[in-house]
């Protein structure tokens, strides 16, 4: 079975786990997360998801400000 790793939609970077627990999970650039993960580009599977940076981004450009209403 392949690994699967999020993506986020906005900015591209993936998700990291860590290579062996020990590393603390993070996100990354697709050729890093590769090179990390010693990996080639048909090893991987993909989910939809949003990186910490993408989400507060997106939601303070979806807030209603009081002078919208």
């Amino acid at each position: 079975m392949e690994p699967t790793a999020t993506q986020c939609q906005f900015c591209w970077r993936i998700h990291d786990q860590g290579a062996g627990g020990g590393e603390s999970a993070g996100w990354s650039d697709l050729p890093t997360f590769i090179r990390r993960h010693n990996l080639a580009t048909h090893d991987l599977r993909f989910t939809d998801g949003y990186c910490p940076q993408c989400t507060q981004l997106y939601c303070r450009l979806t807030q209603v400000h009081p002078y919208d209403s």
